[in-house]
Formats: C-alpha cells, sequence, structure tokens
C-alpha cells in the first residue's frame, strides 16, 4: 500500500509536469504567431526589381547591366 505522503507527493509531481508541458506549449505558440507576423512585414517590404544580365563584350561572363565592370578575375573591361 502507498503512503499518503507518497501519492500526495506523486500528484504534485503530475500537476508539475502538466502545468510546465501548457506552459512550454503557448511560449511556442507565441514565438510561431511572432514569427509568422514578421515573415508578413518581411513580405509586405517592395521587392527590387529584377534585372537582366547582358554579357561582357570583353570576357563573355554574363553580368548585370547595371553594373560596372564584370568582376571577372582577368579580365580588362575598366571599372
Amino acid at each position: 500500500m502507498i503512503a499518503a505522503p507518497k501519492l500526495v507527493l506523486l500528484i504534485l509531481i503530475a500537476f508539475a509536469v502538466w502545468y510546465a508541458v501548457r506552459w512550454f506549449n503557448r511560449n511556442a505558440a507565441k514565438a510561431v504567431r511572432r514569427g509568422a507576423s514578421a515573415g508578413a512585414a518581411r513580405a509586405a517590404r517592395p521587392r527590387q526589381a529584377v534585372e537582366d544580365l547582358v554579357s561582357c563584350r570583353i570576357c563573355g561572363a554574363y553580368v548585370a547591366m547595371s553594373a560596372r565592370r564584370c568582376a571577372k578575375a582577368g579580365c580588362p573591361r575598366p571599372a
């Protein structure tokens, strides 16, 4: 037969575990909601325009049209 103090201690431990699981789940749900709102804010920002690539006339590497040089090692294209 289990003594009364041991039974009370077992009930208290079970309650503490149940409460800890509830607390962790609540905080995890808050973190997910915060992450979702941050993702929505990130998606609301305007995106940069897509820029076409052109072939460097000297070395043949593809670079953005606004690039001053192709940055390929050994390319004589001026900066």
